[in-house]
């Protein structure tokens, strides 16, 4: 709140490099708080934006954006710019035609870039998040295998307990004779 007894609107801005809003096609979405019924506005004091990188990338390539018109495109694509070099490419053309602020961005960026400190705090922040995305697509396959072996589990239980022989049980469950004993002496 300030001074004046008035609020202040909060606004929360999610750069995402990945599809978040898969049912949505536009790479900004805005959400406020409404009434599920009445689809009645709360307050327009709070904003969450997220801006999705990959649908913007779409966008572009489609030649759906404008970075030349669009201020905001322009500043989301400086931030993929350095795995594009037509990107690269266009944004400097236009730091160095009409945009100032932009190409103050772009030179700090290249002087920092040389900086070896910098470039190793880059490459280790770039390697972790490889390591974890990594780590995450192993986590899913762990937990896909273990929901399958639990479900097959249940299956192969519930045909002890209807009285199926073990060789019907193996057959249809992939169990081994031994597996279907211990299910049966649970």
């Amino acid at each position: 709140m300030d001074d004046g007894g008035h609020y202040e609107k909060t606004i929360t801005i999610n750069i995402v490099n990945f599809r978040y809003l898969s049912h949505i096609h536009d790479y900004h979405s805005t959400f406020q708080l409404y009434e599920r019924e009445q689809k009645l506005l709360l307050t327009d004091m709070l904003e969450i934006h997220f801006m999705e990188l990959p649908k913007l990338l779409i966008k572009w390539r489609n030649r759906e954006v404008d970075p030349r018109e669009d201020q905001l495109v322009r500043w989301l694509l400086l931030l993929e710019a350095s795995e594009d070099e037509e990107l690269t490419q266009v944004l400097e053309e236009i730091a160095m035609q009409e945009d100032q602020v932009l190409k103050k961005a772009i030179d700090e960026w290249e002087r920092v870039s040389q900086d070896p400190e910098v470039l190793l705090a880059y490459e280790a922040r770039r390697k972790a998040l490889l390591d974890e995305k990594s780590a995450l697509k192993r986590a899913e396959t762990l937990g896909e295998k273990k929901g399958k072996e639990e479900t097959l589990k249940k299956v192969a239980l519930g045909m002890v307990e209807k009285g199926l022989d073990d060789a019907v049980i193996a057959e249809l469950t992939g169990f081994t004779q031994e597996e279907i004993e211990k299910l049966r002496h649970q």
